[in-house]
C-alpha cells in the first residue's frame, strides 16, 4: 500500500511543478509544455545567381558536414567581424566555384536573418535579412 501511495505521488509530482521544470526519470517535457516565440535570428550564407534569386548554400561549402556547425563557424565570423568575415566569405565562394552543381550562384552573401518561423515554412515569407558581408564567386581561377 506505501509503496503504490509513493508511486502514485511521484507519478503525479511532476504536475505540481512549473511547466518549465523537468526532471528525470519523470519529464513534463517543458520544450512542449510551454508556449514558445517563433521568432528566431540567426546568421547564415546565402547564393544569388546572376538574376538575384535565391539559393541554399549547403553546409559542406562552408568547410563542415553537420548544420549546426557550419552556423557557428559563420556565426563566430559574424561575431568576429570583417576580418573574418572577408576570408569566410572568400573560402565559400571559392568552394561554390569548385562545385559543378553550383554553377548558377554568381554572389555570396552573409546575413543575419529575422525570421517567423510559421511565416517562412508555410508561406515561405522571408522575414528582415541584415548583410553582413557580400563577395562574388569567381570561376575559372586556378
Amino acid at each position: 500500500m506505501i509503496v503504490s501511495v509513493v508511486l502514485v505521488g511521484a507519478t503525479l509530482a511532476p504536475a505540481l511543478r512549473g511547466a518549465t521544470r523537468d526532471s528525470f526519470p519523470l519529464s513534463t517535457y517543458p520544450m512542449f509544455a510551454v508556449r514558445r516565440p517563433t521568432t528566431l535570428t540567426l546568421d547564415y550564407a546565402v547564393g544569388l545567381t546572376e538574376r538575384g534569386d535565391r539559393r541554399p548554400i549547403a553546409p559542406a561549402l562552408v568547410g563542415t558536414g553537420e548544420v549546426l556547425q557550419a552556423g557557428a563557424i559563420i556565426n563566430d565570423a559574424v561575431n568576429a567581424g570583417p576580418k573574418a568575415l572577408a576570408p569566410l566569405c572568400e573560402q565559400v565562394a571559392a568552394a561554390i566555384a569548385r562545385d559543378r552543381e553550383q554553377g548558377d550562384i554568381t554572389t555570396v552573401r552573409i546575413v543575419t536573418g529575422t525570421h517567423d518561423a510559421i511565416e517562412f515554412l508555410t508561406h515561405d515569407r522571408l522575414g528582415r535579412e541584415y548583410e553582413r558581408w557580400r563577395c562574388r564567386v569567381v570561376r575559372g581561377r586556378r
